[in-house]
């Protein structure tokens, strides 16, 4: 990988961040992708880890359909221009009380002390205990239009 020089450094995406692997430089880092999607069934991702998927969304796969009902511990990577209707995933989500609306909280989840993923979580109608997480970065500096789904049955 060359290139470094002109890269400014931003320090989430140094070693510091759980699941990373350091090369020998000790500039380049990667994300031990493999090693989250083998854990993703049985947890939650990190902040640190969805802003760092989410930082390096080029070295991953992006999605150009919605995933028809993806099983837990599933992660779906869309571009959001891209995919319009990516929530259109076939499982019958939680509705609001007018019943038409997903019920879905937001939230923002902070990294240090700064606020850097806005996050909302839904729930299965049908199975009270399967849960869709949607994830997408607020840095301004890094606009794009990546969204991160993971999908937990707990």
């Amino acid at each position: 990988m060359a290139g470094a020089a002109g890269r400014e450094r931003d320090p989430l995406l140094r070693s510091e961040i759980h699941g990373f692997i350091t090369y020998a430089d000790g500039w380049w880092t990667d994300l031990n992708f493999e090693k989250l999607k083998a854990e993703a069934a049985s947890r939650w991702f990190r902040p640190n880890e969805i802003y760092a998927v989410l930082a390096n969304h080029e070295r991953f796969k992006v999605h150009a359909q919605p995933i028809d009902k993806p099983v837990s511990g599933a992660i779906v990577l869309y571009d959001r221009k891209v995919v319009r209707n990516f929530r259109k995933d076939g499982h019958n989500w939680k509705k609001k009380k007018d019943g038409k609306t997903v019920q879905e909280a937001h939230e923002k989840l902070k990294i240090g002390n700064e606020e850097r993923v806005h996050v909302y979580y839904a729930r299965g109608e049908d199975n009270p205990n399967f849960f869709r997480r949607c994830y997408w970065l607020l840095d301004k500096l890094k606009m794009h239009t990546r969204d991160l789904v993971k999908f937990k049955n707990i």
